[in-house]
């Protein structure tokens, strides 16, 4: 229920009330929390999506006469939360459509899109706010730490949303820095490994240095050229620009572990950017999780060779 509580900050009073009596019973389990404007506010528990009620209850019924209505005003609260009231301090996450909190949880925001020059500048009238739950789970990566170990390079690992990558990353980062005494650099673009605050880290990533909010691929080569890193952890590679940041701590000799989005193989080689990193030779071994219904969970592993891109 600790996760849960620093991610429900941000919601206005009156939902904030219902929604932690309604989670009591379920909060190791709720993955998203997300408020529509003029919408019900939805729970979605493992792959079941439920509906907060006015008795602080939840409900699998959208006929319910109780369920509780998110007014625009409340929508508005609610970004204003996760801001900290500092919109423009936030612009460049506003952008990429999201802003990273306390404890490392990610509020989603949708709306309509400000435009200049071909490029979102903005979002306003914001309609969906989606709080993604993040939790810190000490041991996940005991065993993939220890492969890892005796690999001459880097692991890449690779999921659905809500499988367990970031978590997975986080604790690789605390053992390799704690466990097996190495020097290990996070590059946190989004703010969600460590979760850092005031410069010190909400979840423990152990003796790690931490580049908070760098675009990665400059805070990979940041990394190389001031912290001497053995190793570098990054969520969400797969950028022209990664390639090259990556090419070049490889042959400073650093080895990376990194997370990408792509549920298989087959959808992994789809993506042209991403087939790049695969040439880079960074990575001797991909790694699939399962889904949301078991986090962290490492469903198929290939070594590098198995890619034709190679």
């Amino acid at each position: 229920m600790k996760e849960i509580q620093k991610a429900i900050i941000v919601l206005p009073p009156y939902i904030r009330a219902k929604i932690s009596s309604a989670l009591q019973s379920f909060s190791a389990d709720v993955h998203d929390i997300v408020l529509r404007a003029e919408r019900p506010v939805c729970v979605y528990i493992r792959n079941k999506q439920m509906y907060l009620t006015e008795t602080g209850c939840l409900t699998d019924s959208l006929t319910s006469q109780k369920l509780i209505i998110t007014s625009s005003q409340q929508i508005l609260e609610c970004f204003n939360n996760s801001c900290g009231y500092s919109v423009y301090s936030h612009i460049n996450e506003i952008k990429e459509g999201f802003i990273t909190i306390g404890g490392g949880h990610r509020v989603g925001i949708a709306g309509t899109a400000v435009i200049s020059a071909g490029l979102i500048h903005n979002i306003r009238d914001i309609s969906t706010i989606s709080i993604r739950i993040s939790r810190q789970i000490k041991g996940c990566a005991d065993r993939i730490t220890n492969e890892y170990m005796n690999y001459r390079g880097g692991l890449l690992i690779c999921g659905s949303p809500s499988s367990g990558k970031t978590t997975l990353i986080r604790d690789v980062a605390r053992l390799l820095s704690t466990d097996y005494a190495q020097r290990v650099s996070v590059v946190d673009t989004r703010g969600e490994i460590a979760s850092v605050c005031n410069g010190v880290c909400q979840n423990d990533v152990g003796l790690c240095d931490v580049l908070d909010s760098y675009p990665r691929a400059d805070g990979i080569i940041q990394a190389v050229r001031s912290l001497s890193p053995q190793h570098i952890i990054c969520d969400e590679i797969g950028s022209p620009l990664d390639v090259e940041a990556i090419l070049h701590g490889v042959n400073s000799g650093v080895r990376f572990v990194a997370t990408v989005h792509a549920e298989n193989k087959e959808e992994l080689l789809s993506r042209k950017s991403v087939r790049g990193i695969l040439s880079t030779g960074a990575f001797e071994k991909v790694v699939f999780l399962s889904g949301r219904d078991k986090p962290c969970f490492i469903n198929n592993s290939y070594a590098i060779e198995d890619f034709d891109c190679v």
